[in-house]
């Protein structure tokens, strides 16, 4: 959010800059009209501080000017005047001025600023905050000020609760006191979430406290506070900080879920939903050492569409695709969570059960191929080949040789007329 000032003297707008970036908006200034009524015309602004008096217009002028463009009709504009004449103020009234303040009321213009800087985050501001406070008078006053500005505001006043609320709940940011009642103060807060072994650690820290000495804030950045507000808080300060630090997180949080989406685009059939053979052929071999490694069962499913190509030749590959798409979902049906299914080639997919021996893996293969028989996609009568194969605890064998027998099964099983399951054992 940014104010435009205009005003021709440069010591004033110095005074009414600071006056206005206490109360949380940024800005930037011009000494006249003409320049003004430019600016505005190059680039947006939240509200207009505008003298009485300019070298090249009146303030009542600019503003007949500034709301006979529709671009900049409807952005508040504040007139700072000396002039307390009554009829030079129903002027600028009339002109289109929303709000006079005398020169000398920099506090009111601060207070105003900062109320119009609530509204207008209210609009945009969303976020949980996590807010941990002892004093009972301090917490009521700083949680309705959040609330009121669009925040959802979960306040305890020990560590302990704290803590536990942050494990059970997402949380944009926490907002703690370094001096806490009970056995949890604010560093040990810190020092808690920073050392989870989860995405947690890595929400917005946003520590106040009495001590305002150096060496007390850089100690607590270096245990990995990401902003600091001294007491007694100033609410638009802790809005200004919090906001910036939420949508940082928002931001971050964004980036990383469209790069899991694409990591996840990268590893999947984009036709049936399956994972693709890349991914298949880079996670079974560490699925199947492990295995191994701790004695467990490992079976493999092969999968293969019986006469695929006369479906393609003789009814489209519109209706191909329906067949794959229908045949990944009867898979995922018919699997555990964790186990993996992907497709492996263009009519074949290729099933890893770990934590199941053959005899299951066979169960599972037989109720996928009597589902796919009775499903009839896309109104054909489809049916499917199918070979097990299961790795033998103390044969030492990879992951190839395991694909290899699977699918030779799966095979014999296409030869000996399809709609089978063949096991192999190796």
């Amino acid at each position: 959010m940014e104010g435009l000032i205009v005003e021709p003297s440069r010591t004033y707008q110095k005074l009414l800059s600071s006056a206005i970036e206490s109360g949380g908006l940024g800005t930037k200034q011009v000494s006249t009209g003409n320049e003004a009524l430019i600016l505005l015309k190059q680039q947006p602004f939240d509200l207009v501080f505008i003298a009485t008096h300019l070298q090249d217009m009146d303030g009542a002028m600019f503003s007949s000017q500034m709301r006979a463009d529709s671009r900049t009709r409807q952005i508040p504009l504040v007139m700072i005047t000396a002039n307390e004449d009554k009829k030079l103020l129903d002027e600028a009234y009339s002109a289109g001025v929303t709000e006079i303040f005398a020169k000398h009321e920099l506090d009111k213009i601060t207070s105003y600023t900062a109320e119009f800087s609530r509204k207008k985050y209210k609009k945009t501001m969303s976020g949980r905050i996590l807010y941990l406070e002892d004093n009972f008078s301090a917490a009521n006053s700083t949680t309705q000020f959040l609330t009121d500005c669009g925040y959802v505001v979960d306040h305890f006043t020990s560590g302990e609760e704290g803590l536990q609320a942050f494990q059970d709940n997402a949380y944009d940011l926490v907002l703690t006191d370094i001096l806490l009642k009970g056995k949890l103060n604010g560093h040990s807060i810190i020092k808690t979430i920073r050392n989870l072994d989860n995405d947690k650690k890595y929400v917005p820290l946003l520590v106040f406290s009495v001590l305002n000495d150096a060496a007390s804030k850089v100690e607590l950045l270096r245990c990995g506070v990401n902003d600091y507000v001294s007491k007694p808080v100033i609410h638009e300060e802790l809005l200004t900080r919090a906001n910036n630090l939420i949508t940082s997180k928002k931001l971050v949080d964004k980036t990383t879920a469209q790069q899991q989406q694409m990591q996840e685009l990268a590893l999947k059939d984009q036709l049936t939903g399956l994972y693709n053979r890349t991914y298949l052929l880079e996670t079974a071999p560490s699925r199947l050492s492990e295995a191994t490694r701790h004695g467990i069962a490992f079976s493999l499913i092969v999968v293969d569409i019986d006469k695929f190509g006369s479906i393609n030749e003789f009814h489209g590959h519109a209706h191909g695709d329906s067949v794959l798409k229908a045949m990944a979902t009867t898979i995922l049906q018919s699997i555990r969570k964790e186990d993996i299914a992907a497709r492996y080639g263009e009519d074949e997919f290729v099933l890893i059960l770990s934590h199941c021996d053959i005899a299951n893996a066979l169960i599972i293969a037989e109720k996928i191929r009597s589902f796919i028989e009775k499903q009839q996609p896309a109104g054909l009568n489809v049916s499917a080949s199918f070979g097990v194969a299961e790795l033998r605890q103390n044969l030492k064998a990879g992951f190839s040789e395991l694909l290899n027998a699977a699918a030779e099964a799966a095979r014999q099983a296409k030869l000996r007329g399809g709609n089978l399951v063949i096991t192999h054992y190796l």
